[in-house]
């Protein structure tokens, strides 16, 4: 991967907040398919405990991985790339497990299923966050992947 046309006074490209802004959207909407998806196949009740535990770990899941695609492209932003991506790391993995383990405590939650949803929701943000995070890479900043 190089870098073929990053700005040298450190100032974002045209049109980063807006192709930000797009990956957050993308990012919320699949998970919202994800959770009525669950919802629909595997509850089969909206109106259930399930249902609530599901959209609370869907929630946290599109929350950690939308900080994380913040945090990762501001990072590269201010050319610390790699402190971005492990910020990214902190973000992604730490927000999800540190729920997970309270959530555990939590009877409620835990009768419901909460850490096998919280394990589902990560991967599917997971994947869609790597994506998203490849598609704003390569439309925010000129860089080549191949040559």
């Amino acid at each position: 991967m190089t870098n073929v046309g990053f700005s040298a006074e450190g100032r974002p490209p045209k049109g980063f907040q807006r192709k930000l802004l797009q990956a957050m959207g993308c990012l919320l909407g699949i998970m919202t398919v994800a959770w009525v998806a669950d919802v629909l196949i595997v509850v089969r009740q909206f109106a259930s405990d399930k249902a609530v535990v599901a959209g609370i770990a869907a929630a946290v899941c599109a929350l950690s991985s939308g900080m994380a695609l913040v945090v990762s492209f501001f990072g590269a932003w201010g050319q610390r790339a790699v402190a971005g991506a492990l910020g990214g790391i902190a973000f992604r993995t730490g927000l999800p497990l540190t729920v997970m383990a309270v959530g555990s405590l939590v009877p409620w939650l835990s009768a419901n299923e909460f850490g096998g949803r919280i394990v589902v929701y990560f991967l599917i943000s997971l994947a869609a966050e790597t994506i998203l995070a490849v598609w704003l890479a390569r439309h925010s900043w000129n860089i080549r992947f191949w040559r």
